[in-house]
């Protein structure tokens, strides 16, 4: 008598290719790779994954181990359309030739999204002309490199989120990368300066709806000023040290706002910040120094106070 697993049809092996590379493409990308063991018909299933998710890579596996696993997926990847590239290597070191390789190769396979967490790399000149990304982050794994620069003209027309960390010369790299993002929605920038700025920050997106924006400050000085005309702009976030002189050109249409500050360089610069978003209706405000006093909120309907400190 045959027994019920032999009765019952591999349900899985009869469903179409499609749809085989999109239950492949869910999980992370060494588990579908290891579909290929399966039998025949799953040997070469992995291939046609859309999403390429390199999280949950073995802790012990070396820098060689790595590169070449990740080189001989991106060289049998046969999508024609790639939904993601993750490249979560912020605790391993990786060649930098080999970063941008692998980056290269998404682009030609018309990348969607690219997250990216490494220690080192160097960025291919084909990612700042790539026409079908619509999400990039960029988050270096330490602070003390100088990982990219941003090559002029930049032209990621389709680009909606960009999430970077900026470790060296924000000015240019961000700004440079930002005017060849016509249609930006959402914007999430962290600078982290090591010299004296000696030119405004100035955000002139009129397509921005949500802004958050950390400021790292190693230099002592101050950084000039940080102009937000951004009409569209409903959501804001600002934390990180607070230095510089906020000016508000345009906030008309700004619904909810948020801060959480470890520094702040002087009271009044807390007030004209505070000042520029008073016409918010929700407001949250994290480690609040409660010896300064609030301006009116005339329109705010929700408001958060957390960790109280004292300032200077």
């Amino acid at each position: 008598m045959s027994s019920i697993g032999e009765d019952v049809d591999d349900r899985l092996s009869g469903l179409p290719e499609d749809t085989i590379s999109h239950i492949l493409s869910l999980m992370p990308t060494k588990f579908a790779v290891r579909t290929s063991i399966l039998c025949k018909r799953w040997r070469y299933s992995w291939m046609g994954v859309t999403n390429l998710d390199f999280d949950d890579i073995h802790p012990f596996y070396d820098k060689e181990i790595l590169s070449k696993f990740v080189d001989r997926v991106m060289e049998n990847c046969k999508s024609s359309q790639l939904g993601l590239l993750r490249l979560p290597f912020s605790n391993k070191q990786v060649k930098r030739e080999s970063v941008s390789s692998w980056i290269d190769k998404a682009v030609r396979l018309n990348v969607s999204e690219i997250d990216m967490q490494v220690l080192s790399f160097e960025l291919p000149i084909s990612l700042f002309t790539c026409k079908t990304l619509t999400k990039l982050r960029i988050n270096p794994g330490n602070p003390t490199y100088r990982v990219w620069e941003c090559p002029c003209p930049v032209n990621l027309p389709c680009l909606k989120t960009l999430d970077i960390a900026v470790r060296h010369n924000p000015f240019v790299n961000v700004f440079e990368l930002i005017r060849g993002c016509p249609i930006l929605e959402s914007l999430s920038l962290e600078v982290f300066i090591q010299m004296e700025e000696e030119e405004d920050y100035i955000f002139n997106i009129p397509t921005l709806k949500r802004l958050k924006l950390i400021v790292q400050k190693v230099y002592s000085s101050v950084t000039k000023k940080v102009v937000l005309n951004v009409p569209n702009l409903d959501y804001l976030f600002v934390g990180g040290m607070l230095g510089s002189l906020f000016v508000m050109e345009d906030l008309s249409s700004l619904v909810e706002a948020s801060t959480s500050f470890r520094c702040l360089w002087s009271d009044g610069m807390w007030l004209e910040f505070l000042r520029g978003i008073s016409g918010v209706k929700s407001i949250s405000i994290k480690k609040f120094p409660f010896n300064s006093a609030l301006p009116i909120f005339p329109h705010v309907r929700h408001l958060q106070l957390t960790s109280l400190w004292y300032s200077n």
